[in-house]
């Protein structure tokens, strides 16, 4: 019996640490490190299959308009496809946007950066954030937080198009507010035995 409860006192420790330490690492490169949000006011959006969801958008000197989604799923639920396709066809329909190219896509642990080109003219960048549950779709007009972003990952980093004309927009849409025509995520079906 002791050396059971041994057994499971070692278990749930490195299932602790291990939990705590992965949140730490993504919390080092996590948007709220650059810019205060807490000033900012969400749109909180519910469906029922989301906890702790929201829209924000959000403007400071620095990093000028920056448009925030997170999307949090229970356990329960499940997406019926690629998130980060779903937010980019969203934000195209909504911003009457006739063609949008990706440029570059960058990869590191729980991030993608993506830099789009939009009607042929305009550059635009997309941080996109994931995790188990959640994922956060960041758009940055300007294009110098997703940079900074990066850096944090790939110190060497530069970013070719910073000086090239920016796209601009009031994009004020929501994956979840639109989940219902839209079916981005649904409740798991469990098959009957």
């Amino acid at each position: 019996m002791f050396k059971f409860i041994n057994l499971f006192f070692i278990v749930l420790m490195t299932l602790f640490f291990t939990a705590c330490i992965s949140k730490s690492v993504n919390s080092l490169h996590s948007v709220e490190n650059y810019i205060d949000l807490s000033k900012s006011e969400k749109q909180n959006t519910i469906d029922r299959c989301t906890y702790s969801s929201y829209i924000l958008n959000t403007s400071n000197v620095e990093y000028g308009d920056i448009f925030i989604e997170e999307v949090n799923l229970n356990n329960n639920c499940q997406w019926n496809g690629f998130q980060r396709s779903f937010f980019d066809d969203l934000f195209k329909e909504k911003t009457a946007i006739k063609t949008m190219v990706a440029l570059e896509r960058l990869d590191f642990p729980s991030y993608e950066f993506s830099t789009y080109l939009i009607n042929n003219k305009y550059v635009m960048n997309l941080i996109y954030e994931f995790s188990m549950n959640g994922n956060k779709f960041i758009v940055d007009y300007k294009g110098k937080l997703f940079s900074e972003m990066i850096k944090q990952f790939d110190i060497s980093y530069k970013n070719k198009y910073l000086d090239k004309p920016r796209f601009s927009s009031k994009y004020n849409s929501s994956l979840v507010n639109q989940n219902i025509i839209k079916n981005y995520f649904n409740v798991e079906i469990e098959p009957l035995d």
